[in-house]
C-alpha cells in the first residue's frame, strides 16, 4: 500500500475542514511535517510479518 505525497492544496483543504485557516506561508512551513506524517500513517497501516503475530510469540511454559 503506497500513500501518495500530500500537496499544498490537499493540506489546505484538510486544515480548513478542521477549522484551521492558515496563510500560504504557514502551509508552506508545515509541508515537510505533513509529508513525514503521511509516511508514518503508511508504516502503521502496513501489514506485519507472520512472526509478529502475538499468538506465535506466547509460550505457555514461560511462567514455570
Amino acid at each position: 500500500m503506497s500513500t501518495p505525497e500530500i500537496d499544498k492544496d490537499e493540506l489546505q483543504r484538510i486544515l480548513k475542514r478542521n477549522g484551521h485557516d492558515l496563510s500560504p506561508a504557514q502551509i508552506e512551513a508545515i509541508m515537510p511535517g505533513a509529508a513525514i506524517f503521511r509516511r508514518m500513517i503508511e508504516r502503521v497501516n502496513a501489514p506485519l510479518p507472520r512472526e509478529a503475530e502475538p499468538a506465535l510469540t506466547f509460550d505457555v511454559g514461560q511462567g514455570r
